[in-house]
């Protein structure tokens, strides 16, 4: 075995709350009815992004100053990923939100992370957003497909997650540390999971299961 790898999602993991929500109700674009329908297992993920955002008459300074101020991270988020780097843990950020505010996130917290997100482009009246690492499959089985990958390569894989469309991913890695949604459906499920406080949690869990 290669030791570890690590797969995450982005919104309402590494963040506390999932920041395209957050902007959708902050600044009037969409409604908490409408959020909270988005996560039935039946939606894709990235087909809400798109319809939300469409309309969302937002720049991409706004967007920025929001992060900067209104988005907070998982306590340990920073330290988890200076600790896999310097131990050579393969680290990577699958996610159904966009470049647009997870690179001022990242830039906020001084760190660069291999990852996939949605590209956004502001258009008149709204954002457009494509998801070209896609290629025929949704973002469900994308976050899957990325664990498998790790585990073909000789890995273990620890997964992060938080959504209904994370569900997948965690049926299939060695361990799962889940928030909200996610760590209900993995209980419901039989998946073993972990409760998702705190990234330190799972750095010595790392350090501790070589």
């Amino acid at each position: 075995m290669k030791g570890w790898a690590v797969v995450s999602d982005f919104d309402g993991t590494i963040t506390l709350r999932d920041v395209g929500d957050h902007l959708l109700l902050h600044y009037g674009f969409s409604d908490k009815k409408t959020i909270e329908e988005s996560y039935s297992l039946k939606v894709k993920v990235e087909d809400f992004m798109k319809k939300a955002f469409s309309g969302a008459a937002l720049t991409r300074e706004v967007i920025a100053g929001f992060v900067r101020t209104k988005v907070k991270a998982r306590p340990g988020f920073r330290k988890f990923i200076l600790f896999c780097e310097a131990r050579g843990v393969p680290l990577e950020i699958a996610s159904g939100g966009v470049d647009l505010y997870a690179d001022p996130f990242f830039k906020k917290h001084g760190v660069k992370v291999k990852s996939f997100f949605g590209r956004a482009r502001v258009v008149k009246g709204g954002i457009k957003i494509t998801y070209p690492f896609l290629k025929r499959m949704d973002l469900s089985s994308f976050k899957a497909s990325r664990v498998s990958r790790l585990r073909r390569a000789g890995h273990r894989v620890v997964f992060f997650g938080d959504g209904p469309n994370d569900l997948k991913a965690a049926g299939l890695a060695d361990k799962v540390y889940a928030a909200g949604r996610l760590l209900k459906l993995c209980r419901e499920r039989g998946i073993p999971a972990s409760p998702l406080t705190d990234f330190s949690r799972a750095a010595d869990f790392i350090k501790n299961n070589p």
